[in-house]
């Protein structure tokens, strides 16, 4: 089982600790968001984590280099769905920008997968907006298949809305 501070480390691409985040990395990963086009604050991410407390669910991990500040994060869930077997879905994946083409990227995806397999998962999977081609090239040289485009619609949760079953 993983402890608090586990260590992946790839002495060849890169001297990178993945970890799981503590409070101390809230407005880093706050900021890695932003980058993702993604605008919130600390406060809003330990909010976020608190609810993703369920370790057999939820993973999240960060990625830093000794002695400097937080340069990218990793979350994971076990998606279920009636059509399909349950499967690891990245949730959101960030490196900084100065820290890209280092190894963070692999390092961070090697623990989702590690963490999707030790929860019984075949497949993990991702979504990548259509437009973050460089993205895509990322996944793809990591062994990601294009399996699918499609799109998502969304609608806010309002008092009018209701639904005729109980």
């Amino acid at each position: 089982m993983e402890t608090e501070r586990q260590a992946i480390q790839n002495s060849e691409q890169c001297k990178c600790t993945i970890r799981a985040p503590v409070p101390d990395d809230f407005e880093q990963m706050a900021n890695l968001a932003g980058q993702l086009g993604y605008p919130c604050t600390g406060k809003d991410i330990e909010k976020r984590l608190k609810e993703m407390q369920n370790p057999d669910q939820y993973v999240v991990y960060v990625g830093e280099f000794t002695g400097d500040p937080l340069v990218g994060w990793i979350g994971v869930h076990i998606f279920r769905s009636v059509e399909t077997d349950k499967c690891g879905e990245i949730s959101g994946l960030i490196v900084a920008q100065e820290a890209r083409s280092r190894g963070v990227g692999k390092l961070l995806i090697a623990a989702a997968e590690q963490w999707a397999q030790q929860h019984g998962c075949k497949v993990i999977s991702v979504r990548s907006n259509i437009k973050r081609f460089h993205a895509h090239e990322f996944y793809q040289r990591n062994g990601y298949e294009w399996v699918k485009t499609d799109r998502k619609s969304t609608r806010l949760n309002s008092s009018h809305i209701t639904s005729s079953y109980a």
